[in-house]
């Protein structure tokens, strides 16, 4: 029975955690759209839908080209809580279908494991920078390859 009590009071914070790390991904969505609305960017045509972030989830569109990404979370190898976010794209044909092409992780500060291009430091979700150019690099990894399920996974990667 000890057991059964350690690992519901562990799981009880698993919970705690993920509330938090979706919430971290909800801000980020958010941005995401205010980011796409800002003059600079929003005469690029990229239009952002949050309509299903309460289920965990918000798309992109851009030339004809639906890009969602999907909140989730899982455990380290050390055992913490970390958020995940995995790219997909829209094939409608032959038949409508979601091909991941993508995919980072997160902690609870919103420090992902993607690093800034040409700098040491790691990206974080919660900032204009970061979080714009995720999603535009996703946004245009997803329209340079002529078939979505041979985007790389590793942004930044050729």
């Amino acid at each position: 029975m000890p057991y059964s009590i350690q690992l519901h009071k562990s799981l009880n914070s698993i919970a705690i955690q993920h509330k938090d790390l979706a919430l971290k991904f909800q801000e980020f969505a958010r941005f995401v759209k205010d980011c796409t609305q800002t003059p600079s960017v929003a005469n690029q045509s990229i239009t952002v839908s949050l309509q299903n972030l309460d289920k965990g989830f918000f798309t992109t569109y851009f030339a004809k080209r639906t890009v969602t990404f999907v909140f989730t979370s899982e455990l380290d190898e050390n055992e913490n809580l970390q958020g995940i976010v995995k790219t997909y794209a829209l094939s409608e044909f032959p038949e409508p279908k979601q091909i991941k092409f993508g995919e980072f992780s997160f902690d609870d500060s919103g420090h992902t494991n993607i690093k800034i291009p040409n700098e040491d430091a790691d990206i974080n979700i919660a900032n204009d920078f970061g979080t714009l150019h995720i999603v535009l690099y996703y946004i245009r990894e997803s329209l340079l390859k002529s078939s979505p399920n041979n985007i790389s996974p590793e942004l930044g990667s050729k």
